[in-house]
């Protein structure tokens, strides 16, 4: 096989390992998408200063780079069964914060009595969301991409609101929890905040290079 097919796959599989896009792999070397797709495709090498910095961001030699390596497609099952791993992981958090909703839910049919209980219980399941969207920020923070964050944190905003003025409005005598939806209100500095904290965490963009 040509030495340059070869660095060509083995490029694109070392990249996939990771776990990169070709848009987030240009982006780390400041080079266009269209590159990365011309070397992974053989179409053009990369000089040998750009090839040592792969080599060191990936670990490898030089020599491991422009070799057949078909170990590269094992280490590749591997990494894709590890992602896997921590999806399931994260539907697993995720299922145990439903399962103590219920959980909860049962309980005060029990205590309460099923029909008084069954007018308030699913504040239960309310509450699961906020909590959905902190497990998935643990996760995220221990694995995930920080593109993904401000999302996350948005989305606990709201819905973490949305359940204190439900709760509020359902649990405060002569339904006065109703008078205090300003507390959504609260929201919007905490989104816009959320929004600016994730552009001052990106690395500022430069001209990226074509070769």
């Amino acid at each position: 096989m040509p030495i340059k097919l070869i660095v060509a796959r083995n490029l694109a599989e070392l990249r996939k390992a990771r776990g990169l896009t070709q848009s987030e792999l240009a982006e780390r070397f400041n080079y266009s998408d269209k590159s990365i797709s011309k070397w992974e495709h053989g179409d053009t090498l990369p000089d040998i200063e750009v090839l040592k910095q792969l080599c060191d961001f990936y670990g490898v030699t030089l020599d491991y780079l422009v070799t057949d390596n078909p170990e590269l497609q094992e280490g590749m099952i591997h990494e894709e069964a590890r992602v896997a791993n921590k999806w399931t992981i994260v539907g697993l958090a995720v299922m145990v914060v439903w399962l103590i909703a219920i959980m909860a839910f049962i309980t005060g049919q029990v205590v309460f009595g099923e029909a008084k209980w069954n007018s308030f219980g699913w504040i239960c399941f309310l509450w699961g969301a906020p909590a959905t969207f902190i497990v998935m920020l643990i996760f995220n923070a221990i694995w995930g991409k920080t593109a993904w964050r401000p999302i996350l944190v948005i989305a606990l905003t709201w819905t973490a609101i949305a359940s204190v003025y439900i709760t509020l409005g359902l649990f405060v005598s002569d339904g006065a929890g109703w008078s205090l939806w300003p507390i959504f209100l609260i929201g919007a500095p905490l989104t816009v905040a959320a929004i600016l904290w994730n552009l001052v965490l990106k690395k500022p963009k430069k001209v990226k290079r074509d070769d």
